[in-house]
């Protein structure tokens, strides 16, 4: 078959190809014409972007930079831990080496009463014997140790009312932070409540509350509220509600950790 006779028997097909072939062109001139200079820029910029992706991420200074911003701000922070937590003596930590948590528990309540109740009687100070401590003995791990940090601080008031002079010490309350308990578990900051009522003269309620912040072993106790009022038991006394808090700041995760 020649052209011609091709050309008789399919012209209908070629003036259609021609035609679309024809119209994709113009449309191709005129959607160039007028989104061209946009599309053209576009992928410029996703070249840029895709190069600067390739390459690193940080400059070796601005690296060293946020290293060293991060040393500071640690630094900061441990700062900051080191002024609001409450750090508890060797004998009130929790040490797995040293048996069960509850027999650890035990012998530590146990030493702190029997001295205290000697040097109170010794003082003539009226003392809470139970110390704030339930009446039924913990058994979950994190709660003996948050028991053992709050007899602690029981302990050191107890010592400071001692060191004043004081008459009595009672309604020894501890309260463990309420999150504890909570599904959504502690946040960043967790407190136990420990309160006390003191009663003594006007004087030796003013030297308990100065130790609070300049106390003889360096551990600022952070008073919550301090409520004084006339005794109603003994004239001439002054009566202390006094609320301390015993802090704990939840560990920062390391770069790179994920959380549980």
């Amino acid at each position: 078959m020649d052209l011609n006779d091709y050309w008789q028997e399919n012209k209908g097909f070629v003036c259609t190809v021609a035609g679309g072939g024809l119209v994709f062109v113009l449309g191709w001139f005129a959607v160039d014409a007028v989104f061209g200079d946009d599309i053209r820029t576009k992928r410029s910029e996703i070249r840029k972007r895709e190069a600067e992706l390739a390459g690193p991420a940080h400059s070796s200074q601005g690296l060293a930079d946020a290293r060293a911003e991060n040393e500071r701000l640690r630094a900061a922070v441990a700062r900051l831990e080191e002024a609001v937590a409450f750090r508890a003596r060797p004998e009130f930590r929790f040490d797995p080496a040293q048996g069960s948590p509850s027999g650890q528990y035990l012998r530590a309540l146990a030493g702190v009463r029997e001295d205290l109740l000697r040097r109170a009687n010794r003082a003539n100070l009226e003392l809470d014997s139970l110390l704030g401590m339930p009446a039924l003995s913990p058994t979950r791990e994190e709660e003996i140790v948050r028991y053992l940090e709050a007899l602690d601080l029981v302990a050191s008031v107890v010592d400071r009312a001692i060191a004043a002079r004081l008459s009595r010490v009672e309604r020894i309350q501890i309260h463990l932070d309420p999150g504890l308990y909570s599904p959504e578990g502690l946040g960043a900051i967790e407190r136990t409540r420990v309160s006390f009522t003191l009663s003594g003269s006007a004087l030796g309620i003013e030297r308990l509350l100065a130790t609070t912040q300049r106390p003889p072993d360096g551990r600022i106790l952070h008073v919550d509220s301090a409520e004084l009022v006339p005794s109603r038991a003994r004239e001439g006394q002054v009566r202390l509600e006094l609320v301390v808090s015993l802090v704990r700041l939840a560990q920062p995760e390391e770069p790179g950790e994920e959380a549980p």
